[in-house]
């Protein structure tokens, strides 16, 4: 099988570094199959490129880098799609340039690709908090993206950091299946996978196909969170305005969101009251502001690097 690993990366060579330096210690991969990596990079310095044109000539894997003119993540996931098919492949993968992988990672995805012969596959990316984190957040749902399903359950893909999809499907929907409309607010990971569980696409978890995020500590701070929290739920109303378009669909979350609208004020009497309850409230409070504001035409923006 030929296998083409996607990254895209945006003034993170360290990062980048980091995650070329753990592919070859990928398990059954040199042996089994061919492993192309294709890296894009969104930043005109093109540290990126300059990493990975440092490789050494043993490194084991072809690499093709390029710079990416076109700003945003969706155009730069566009781009590496591109380059990728081009490659012929079998599949293709997809990980963040912050990322590193458990040596069994791909493996892990090919295994529930081959025995459920998915359309696509994810695995969980797991944050890795300092040593001086608030310990409040290392359960907190919005660091790193895991589903916390069995290994080889049917579901929908959340997030594009750590997952694996069939070339043929991917071609359906290239050149640009990544929706430009979420190229400075994020999800459109979402945006595609949604599409493609519309379509009938089947995708599968992988519970063993891990990989890490480090978490800075910028991202420690509360404005952080909740600008994520505010731009995930705001962009998640926004993918379904775009894919479930009309009158009823319109309405129908619009009351939804006034339900969590009651729900938040609730909480937050509660929170009031429960001290253990004042970040659970805190968290809907956030969730009920990015929905509300997609509802009135406002689109968020990430504000961090991608």
């Amino acid at each position: 099988m030929k296998i083409v690993l996607g990254i895209c990366t945006y003034r993170r060579p360290d990062e980048l570094k980091k995650l070329l330096d753990a592919l070859p210690n990928l398990h059954d991969i040199e042996d089994k199959h061919t492993l192309e990596v294709v890296v894009a990079d969104n930043d005109a310095a093109s540290e990126g490129v300059e990493v990975c044109n440092k490789l050494p000539s043993t490194y084991p894997f072809n690499v093709i880098a390029f710079s990416q003119k076109s700003s945003g993540i969706s155009a730069v996931r566009n781009a590496v799609v591109q380059k990728a098919l081009s490659l012929a492949p079998d599949v293709v993968a997809f990980l963040d340039d912050d990322e590193w992988p458990e040596p069994q990672w791909l493996a892990e995805l090919l295994r529930v690709q081959e025995q459920y012969d998915a359309d696509l596959v994810g695995g969980p990316t797991r944050p890795e908090f300092p040593d001086h984190a608030d310990p409040g957040l290392l359960d907190n749902p919005y660091y790193g993206a895991d589903l916390n399903l069995p290994d080889g359950s049917a579901c929908q893909l959340q997030a594009g950091g750590n997952f694996l999809i069939k070339a043929n499907v991917l071609q359906h929907y290239a050149p640009e299946p990544f929706h430009e409309a979420f190229s400075t607010s994020g999800s459109e990971d979402l945006a595609f996978f949604t599409l493609l569980n519309a379509d009938g696409h089947r995708m599968y978890w992988a519970a063993k196909a891990a990989v890490h995020e480090p978490v800075p500590d910028s991202r420690l701070a509360p404005d952080w969170l909740r600008q994520r929290v505010i731009n995930i739920h705001n962009s998640r109303v926004r993918v379904m305005q775009l894919l479930q378009p009309g009158v009823v669909p319109s309405v129908v979350r619009s009351l939804k969101t006034c339900a969590l609208g009651c729900m938040t004020v609730l909480l937050s009497l509660v929170g009031a009251l429960i001290p253990s309850q004042r970040h659970k409230a805190q968290l809907l409070r956030w969730k009920f502001i990015g929905k509300l504001t997609a509802h009135s035409g406002k689109i968020t923006q990430r504000g961090e690097t991608y």
